[in-house]
């Protein structure tokens, strides 16, 4: 189960019907909706792109998007103990994945730190205050068969 602020492993993402490869995800809304009036979808997420603390390279390139807010792995409550999903990332705000869980792989790894997952949903407001648009990603929503018209 998915809730606000939790960290995720998706191992199927796709964006813009390309795989994009396993990914960590931050839930940013966990309930059901249609988006663009064709896809079912029941919980929002925002992308995270990691960073080795010795890649400056990385790092530099990252911070250059606009729509990218740095999280710090500071920032981060790893539960998962097998892995070290826990480094410096950038997440990109402006990015919305809307997923059907029924059609993606996943696993919680953690969470995010209550002030911080608030610092990114005041970036998200700055964003937008700012006109940059928001994407929608529905690569893994649920086509709606039959939509009522």
């Amino acid at each position: 189960m998915c809730e606000i602020g939790d960290l995720i492993v998706v191992y199927n993402p796709k964006a813009n019907h390309r795989p994009i490869g396993k990914h960590t995800f931050v839930v940013l809304d966990d309930t059901n909706g249609i988006v663009s009036g064709m896809f079912e979808y029941d919980f929002i997420s925002l992308l995270l792109t990691s960073y080795a603390d010795d890649d400056k390279d990385r790092h530099d390139k990252l911070q250059t998007y606009e729509g990218n807010m740095h999280i710090s792995k500071d920032d981060k409550i790893i539960t998962d103990p097998q892995n070290d999903y826990n480094k410096n990332s950038y997440v990109q705000a402006n990015n919305f994945f809307y997923f059907e869980k029924s059609k993606i792989a996943y696993r919680k790894i953690g969470r995010i730190e209550t002030d911080v997952f608030n610092l990114i949903i005041e970036f998200i407001q700055e964003l937008n205050s700012q006109g940059i648009s928001i994407n929608r990603i529905i690569d893994k929503a649920k086509k709606i068969e039959d939509a009522d018209t």
